[in-house]
């Protein structure tokens, strides 16, 4: 792996010469001495003299002050900040979300079955795994008599290390950011992101009108992207995201194009935290036709290092050294995450999800016990089953009952049948009708089905007559004497 140490500022060639003799054996530090001015000629000479000692001065020299120096000075990748901690051990990581899980409508009145209290209810689980996809190496080669000039030198020996590394170490982080930046094409061309027609801010001719109207659009997504939805993401799956945590990903005619107070108020951070959420790629980089921002999260990255070190292969012939920079990832984008890609083409249009129901279960009854029956008692309670057959979640259903004479003979909307103590029919007919409207045919019927039901019991007696009083219509007073 590189060495993480503090960038060297401010010093010459006798520091780096003493922090490498610092970290080195207890063999190079007894066999090369301190390097000051008086002494560098002494410094060289034995290192020159010992190939297991010069051998190791060049590897710290690469490996340890070289990289450091070099990383200070070169091109760095602007989406680098996205990126996951170092894998230690392993090739994939591992992406999973939980869905929102379906609530049900509780009634103290009903028995809950062994289906209800032993069914499985698995969770609606999406898993994403993200392999390692790139193994590149950077050569490099260092030859022993230019490294000898640069010791012999005063401030030459920082130069050369620059220029021998920065050459593969800005060549990997724009490839890095070439790959990364392509995610957004891959993201497109497998599920798409939401698409919303803007005006075209790349043009110069384009008009404060239309940055206004781009901007007031801006600003709805910040703010509809906090509720959770299944439009805005490649997967389908309910997710949201904060405006604070949304970034956005623009061309720079784009960004130059609004303002970045208004930015700020979209955002609602301060005008000065805006560059901090606001990314600009190349036009030409997005790879996505009429693209010309993308507004997602941190978390659209699923990139990740397992490898990034250097080797070397000394040629005792040719006197110089091959040093190779590998860098090992993981390189891949999340399709859980909001990503809505604003673009001068034609914007998606939002349309409701219709899943049919193609059929209705087979109503059926079961009393306290779990049994399933034909025949009710009167004043008992009973469960009833259906559902509508669809792969959707518009599966429900309206109960009612026909055939009853008493009032107290009626059914909940949860399917518990209720059976009156004074009811003198002898049959009842239950019903369950799907509730789902044929968008095609709103005025056609749904899917029925019907259970007759037998009632037994005993009615309760009727003792004595009751007290009644009546009035003549034929007497011509009717007041009392």
């Amino acid at each position: 792996m590189g060495v993480d140490l503090t960038p060297l500022r401010d010093v010459d060639h006798f520091d780096i010469l003493n922090a490498i003799r610092n970290e080195g054996s207890n063999e190079y530090q007894q066999r090369i001495p301190e390097a000051t001015k008086a002494s560098i000629q002494d410094v060289v000479e034995n290192l020159t003299k010992y190939r297991p000692q010069m051998n190791q001065f060049i590897d710290a020299f690469i490996n340890q002050i070289g990289l450091v120096i070099a990383q200070s000075t070169s091109w760095n990748n602007p989406l680098a900040e996205f990126k996951k901690p170092l894998l230690t051990y392993g090739d994939t990581i591992e992406e999973y979300m939980v869905d929102l899980v379906e609530a049900r409508t509780y009634n103290h009145d009903r028995d809950y079955m062994e289906k209800d209290l032993f069914g499985q209810y698995t969770p609606r689980v999406k898993t994403n795994f993200h392999k390692l996809n790139r193994e590149n190496y950077y050569p490099i080669t260092i030859k022993e008599f230019a490294l000898k000039r640069a010791i012999l030198n005063p401030g030459q020996l920082t130069g050369l290390a620059g220029q021998i590394l920065q050459s593969p170490l800005e060549s990997d982080q724009w490839d890095e950011f070439l790959v990364m930046v392509n995610l957004f094409k891959e993201y497109e061309r497998n599920g798409g992101f939401f698409k919303i027609q803007t005006p075209d801010l790349t043009n110069l001719d384009s008009t404060s009108t239309e940055a206004r109207t781009t901007l007031r659009i801006i600003r709805a997504f910040v703010e509809t992207l906090k509720f959770r939805s299944r439009k805005y993401n490649a997967a389908a799956m309910s997710s949201s995201a904060q405006p604070d945590e949304l970034i956005l990903f623009c061309t720079p005619d784009f960004k130059a194009a609004l303002d970045v107070d208004a930015l700020a108020g979209a955002f609602n951070l301060d005008k000065t935290e805006i560059p901090n959420r606001i990314i600009t790629i190349p036009k030409e980089h997005f790879g996505i036709d009429g693209a010309q921002a993308i507004l997602t999260t941190k978390d659209f990255f699923v990139v990740g290092d397992t490898l990034w070190q250097t080797t070397s292969q000394q040629n005792a012939v040719g006197l110089y050294h091959n040093y190779f920079l590998h860098h090992h990832q993981i390189v891949s984008a999340s399709t859980f995450v909001p990503a809505v890609l604003f673009t001068t083409n034609a914007g998606d249009v939002i349309v409701p999800s219709v899943t049919p129901v193609t059929g209705i279960e087979p109503v059926a009854a079961y009393d306290a016990d779990g049994a399933s029956v034909t025949t009710v008692t009167r004043g008992e309670l009973y469960n009833l089953t259906s559902q509508a057959i669809t792969d959707g979640a518009n599966d429900g259903i309206k109960w009612s009952v026909s055939g009853n004479t008493s009032l107290r003979t009626f059914v909940s909307q949860t399917g518990v049948l209720h059976v009156a103590e004074d009811e003198p029919s002898t049959t009842i007919t239950v019903t369950a009708n799907t509730t789902w409207i044929d968008p095609a045919n709103p005025d056609g019927a749904g899917f029925k089905d019907s259970l007759v039901l037998t009632i037994d019991g005993t009615l309760p007696a009727v003792d004595g007559a009751g007290f009644q009083d009546a009035l003549d219509p034929t007497a011509t007073d009717n007041a009392a004497d």
